[in-house]
């Protein structure tokens, strides 16, 4: 139950053996490969370059990747997965067999580019569409207010002595201004074609010879010329064939759609393509942090020591020319970290990971915290029903999400904590808040009834806050014996818990009933002689006498944080109290209309229902959050030193895919 002993590992072997030593390294997924030479000088690396150059690889996959993700977009931007809550906050993930891996991986590189290419010839024919259709759309906007036109567009031209001109004008002044411009220009005609609002468009004719004075009067009189040249035939004709082809277009484009849900059956095989090349792809880019020299190769990294010897066994079983090597870690060289815990402590694993990893050589927290959570977060809901609800759930998402009980991840975190709630909730009465006892009269309580006690209850919260931070100093004190720092152990820990323990009994004397006083009295020579050790030792690592007597008093002063980090789990009677007082008011508001005929009873059971949904909801997360804030902040401030960094093993990471009973990274 702490962080993983990790070895430094070195594979050597003829530069032949590289992909057989990736296949292995990718499938067991238990070595975080490092780069190599990180620590040798650029002048050093120039004759220790990888023999192998995969870059042409890399590329061509590259190109693949590129392609099948065209494909993946182009499927959910026309076909969009349809995703439950639970994938909407998860994220998809297609779940299959090794066989049907296999299966829809066939065909490799010409399977891919044949999808490929339906999905882009589909695109480029939808958007060719698309163009066409706008093109048609604006022609029959532009064409529809000359319907009334007889003549054939391209015959409104200029003749020998008489210029034909189509244009527009305001409506509304129509008539006086063409009156106006035909007694400036002799022999000016004008036809009304149609009328759109407030414009109207004209088909006028002027002598050739009269062309500059009939254009100057027209364009006082508001006439606008429309120039239709791109145009021929007459415009209701040209509309109907437009009209046509528009019908044509959306034919095509119901066919399209039939070849979308012909492409998108085959969703499931792009998925699969994509993680199988993406594999093969970090195959070949795990090469760069790779050395050697001409014919043979060496790679660096870490491996758990529990697996370091499978993994000797699957390199050096591959050929007889392949060496593995290894080494502890140094003691001041920085190694990655994995948390490594029995299955009831990996959940927890959880809570430190967001935080931070510990720093190699440390304490990992989290056997000593998942107690403490569990107790906070169920003092935090306070009700058994609750606390049911919370694990059935967590138990339905590990079912939809292919999560097996146990794995140490979130979801078990969560049904552990709703264990805890119905335990808490049970000793605390909460079973739907009060309603038993609105119902039936039953007293459920077996330690207490918040809302009948609620000092107890804000009591109970700052002693479990003392045994917490009491546990959090007493690891760091333990771990002070074991690394042979006995003087620190007794300096840091020891006087620090005695003088707090016996500055609580002084204080509190009148708590502790007719022997109060005397215990009082014996603490007093406890905190004195607590006292001048603090003063004596917390002040040592300064050879000045003065100093370090000055920076032992100042020590003292650290009682006030101690007091104020105990103040910070008043948070668990807060939130738990609010649980509890919600509970109560939903059952009096919905329990109210219970005796109206008939209704009654519906709307008290699917008010009480949505009630108390309602008031898990609100309050699941502000336990989680709380309940681990008490853990970083209060907890870890007495003993965790973070700055690890993440054990990151080479493995089968993937994006789409799950196959189950693989190892995954």
């Amino acid at each position: 139950m702490a962080i993983s002993e990790m070895s430094r590992v070195t594979v050597l072997g003829h530069e032949s053996r590289i992909g057989d030593v990736i296949d292995v390294l990718q499938q067991l997924g238990t070595a975080e490969v490092s780069q190599f030479g990180e620590d040798l000088a650029d002048e050093e690396l120039l004759d220790l370059a990888c023999p192998y150059d995969a870059s042409e690889r890399i590329a061509e996959l590259d190109s693949i990747l590129a392609e099948l993700s065209y494909t993946i977009d182009m499927m959910g931007k026309h076909r969009h997965i349809k995703r439950d809550i639970v994938q909407n906050f998860s994220g998809f993930r297609l779940y299959m067999t090794e066989d049907e891996w296999n299966a829809y991986a066939e065909g490799g590189a010409e399977a891919a580019r044949d999808i490929y290419s339906r999905a882009k010839a589909i695109e480029d024919t939808l958007a060719q569409l698309a163009t066409n259709e706008a093109s048609i759309l604006t022609s029959i906007e532009i064409l529809a207010p000359w319907q009334g036109l007889d003549a054939p567009i391209e015959e409104i031209r200029t003749g020998r002595h008489v210029e034909l001109v189509l244009g527009t004008a305001d409506a509304r002044k129509l008539e006086a201004s063409l009156a106006e411009a035909s007694e400036i220009v002799e022999g000016l005609a004008w036809e009304l074609v149609g009328v759109d609002g407030e414009r109207a468009y004209l088909l006028t004719a002027y002598p050739l010879s009269e062309a500059e004075e009939a254009a100057r009067a027209l364009s006082q009189a508001g006439f606008a010329e429309v120039r239709l040249d791109q145009y021929s035939g007459v415009p209701r004709d040209i509309i109907a064939r437009l009209r046509k082809e528009l019908d044509s277009i959306y034919r095509r484009r119901d066919q399209i759609e039939q070849e979308i849900d012909a492409l998108v059956e085959d969703r499931p095989r792009v998925f699969v393509l994509h993680d199988h090349f993406y594999l093969e792809r970090e195959k070949y880019a795990i090469t760069n942090r790779f050395g050697g020299t001409e014919h043979t190769f060496m790679v660096e990294g870490w491996v758990q020591t529990k697996d370091l010897e499978e993994l000797r066994a699957e390199i050096e079983g591959i050929a007889d020319d392949i060496v593995v090597l290894d080494r502890p870690r140094f003691e001041d060289e920085e190694a990655p970290v994995e948390l490594s815990n029995k299955p009831l402590v990996a959940p927890f694993e959880v809570i430190t990971k967001t935080m931070g990893y510990p720093k190699q050589g440390t304490i990992d927290p989290s056997p000593y915290l998942g107690p403490f959570f569990l107790v906070f977060f169920g003092l935090c809901m306070t009700d058994a029903v609750y606390g049911i609800f919370i694990a059935l759930v967590a138990f339905q998402l590990m079912k939809k999400t292919h999560t097996r009980p146990g794995e140490g991840g979130f979801l078990d975190l969560i049904a552990m904590c709703g264990f805890a709630t119905i335990f808490v909730g049970a000793l605390l009465g909460g079973w739907l808040g009060d309603l038993p006892k609105r119902l039936f009269g039953w007293d459920t309580a077996i330690l207490f009834d918040p809302m009948e006690s609620p000092t107890t209850f804000l009591i109970l919260s700052f002693v479990m806050g003392i045994i917490h931070l009491y546990w959090g100093i007493i690891i760091k004190g333990i771990d002070n014996v074991k690394k042979g720092e006995w003087l620190s152990a007794i300096y840091d820990q020891g006087f620090w818990l005695v003088w707090l323990t016996s500055l609580m009994l002084t204080l509190g004397a009148t708590a502790l009933g007719p022997n109060g006083p005397a215990i009082a009295a014996v603490s007093k020579w406890f905190l004195i002689a607590s006292a001048i050790g603090l003063i004596a030792t917390q002040g040592r690592q300064h050879k000045n006498p003065i100093k370090r007597i000055g920076a032992g008093l100042i020590s003292l002063y650290n009682t006030t944080g101690f007091m104020s980090n105990v103040i910070s789990y008043a948070r668990l009677f807060g939130l738990g109290f609010t649980s509890t007082v919600l509970a109560s008011v939903m059952n009096d508001l919905f329990l109210r209309p219970a005796g109206i005929p008939v209704v009654g009873p519906v709307i008290a059971v699917v008010g009480l229902a949505f009630g108390h949904l309602f008031n898990i909801l609100i309050n699941i997360i502000g336990s989680y959050v709380h309940s681990s804030r008490l853990q970083y902040v209060e907890f870890f401030g007495e003993f965790f030193e973070a700055g690890g960094r993440r054990f990151m093993p080479f493995g089968m990471s993937t994006k789409y895919v799950t196959v189950e009973n693989s190892k995954e990274a």
